[in-house]
C-alpha cells in the first residue's frame, strides 16, 4: 500500500512539474507578434478600422514603394499615442533586436507612416499587417492553418543610411574581393541586360552561388543570412523554408552591377542581388548615404 501511495505522489509531482514547465515556457516570437497585431487592431475605433482594413487577398498587399508617397491605410499621425507604441511592439516582436533597432531608426527619418490590415487579425485565421513609409515597409503575414507560402515584401534602406547597414556592406565587399577575375568577368557577362532596379526578379541572370569558388560561395550565403538576421527566428524560418523549396542557397543566383570595392559612404556606387524567379534579396545604392533594400519570397506554383 505504501508503495502505491508513493507511486501516486510521484506521478502527481511529475505532472505538476510538466505543467509548471509548460506554463513557464517562453512564447515564440510569432506568438508575440500575432498577439501584438491583434491587440493593435482591437484598439482601433470603427472609423479607424474602416480606413485600415482591406481584404486579405487585396493585391496592394504586394505593392513595393520606396518613395514617400501616400499609401492605403490609416496615417500614423492620426493614431493615439498608445496605438503608435503598439506598432513599435509589433516591429520588436517580428524582428530581432538587431533588426528592430534599425527599423525604428529608419522611422525617425520623418514622413508619414501608414498602417494597413489585410483581413481581420485573429488567433487562427490568415491575415497580414503592414506598416509602410519612405525606406521602410514591414509585412507580417500569418497563414492560419495553411503552410506559409510567402514572405514580405520587405523594404529597408535609409537616407541618410550612415553606418546603419555597415555589417551587411562589409560582407558584400568581402564577397566581391573573394571573386576570381574569371568570376568577375562571368558575373558582368551574365548580368548584362538584367534590371538592376530594386525588387526586380533575377530569373536566370547572374551566376549560381554553388558555382562560385568556396570562399565566395560561403560569403554569398553569409550576405543573405545577414539580411535575414533582421527578423525573429520564426520569421526567418519562413524565408529559409522558401529558399529550401527553391533548391537551397547554392541554387540561388547572384548578380552585381558596378564594382563593390568601396562603401557607399566612400562613394561606392553598386547594386547586388541574390535570388531566383521567386526569391529576391537586393541592395541598390541610390546615392551617397542613400540605400534601397528589398527582401521577399514566394513559393513556386506547385512547390
Amino acid at each position: 500500500m505504501k508503495h502505491i501511495i508513493l507511486l501516486g505522489v510521484s506521478v502527481l509531482l511529475i505532472g505538476a512539474a510538466v505543467f509548471v514547465s509548460r506554463a513557464n515556457r517562453p512564447s515564440a516570437p510569432d506568438d508575440d507578434a500575432r498577439a501584438a497585431v491583434i491587440k493593435l487592431f482591437q484598439s482601433l475605433s470603427d472609423e479607424q478600422k474602416a480606413l485600415a482594413l482591406r481584404d486579405v487577398k487585396d493585391k496592394d498587399r504586394y505593392t513595393e514603394a520606396f518613395p514617400a508617397v501616400k499609401r492605403p491605410g490609416i496615417a500614423f499621425s492620426t493614431l493615439k499615442v498608445e496605438q503608435r507604441t503598439m506598432i513599435n511592439d509589433v516591429i520588436k516582436a517580428m524582428c530581432s533586436e538587431y533588426g528592430a533597432q534599425r527599423c525604428l531608426e529608419i522611422a525617425k527619418e520623418g514622413g508619414e507612416r501608414y498602417l494597413t490590415f489585410f483581413g481581420e487579425p485573429t488567433a487562427k485565421g490568415p491575415f497580414a499587417w503592414r506598416v509602410g513609409m519612405h525606406h521602410l515597409t514591414l509585412v507580417y503575414a500569418d497563414f492560419g492553418q495553411d503552410k506559409a507560402n510567402e514572405f514580405g515584401p520587405i523594404l529597408l534602406g535609409g537616407n541618410p543610411a550612415k553606418t546603419m547597414w555597415e555589417a551587411e556592406e562589409k560582407i558584400a565587399l568581402a564577397l566581391y574581393a573573394a571573386l576570381t577575375p574569371e568570376e568577375v568577368k562571368s558575373l558582368a557577362e551574365k548580368t548584362k541586360g538584367a534590371s538592376s532596379g530594386s525588387g526586380a526578379s533575377l530569373g536566370k541572370a547572374g551566376v549560381r552561388i554553388g558555382d562560385l569558388n568556396e570562399k565566395a560561395r560561403k560569403l554569398a550565403g553569409s550576405l543573405l543570412q545577414k539580411r535575414l538576421d533582421v527578423f525573429s527566428a520564426d520569421r526567418r524560418k519562413i524565408m529559409e523554408g522558401l529558399i529550401e523549396r527553391d533548391g537551397g542557397v547554392d541554387n540561388l543566383r547572384v548578380a552585381v552591377w558596378g564594382a563593390i570595392t568601396k562603401s557607399h559612404l566612400e562613394g561606392g556606387n553598386y547594386h547586388w542581388r541574390i535570388g531566383s524567379d521567386t526569391i529576391v534579396c537586393d541592395w541598390q545604392t541610390a546615392g551617397k548615404n542613400h540605400i534601397h533594400m528589398t527582401l521577399r519570397g514566394r513559393a513556386k506554383v506547385g512547390g
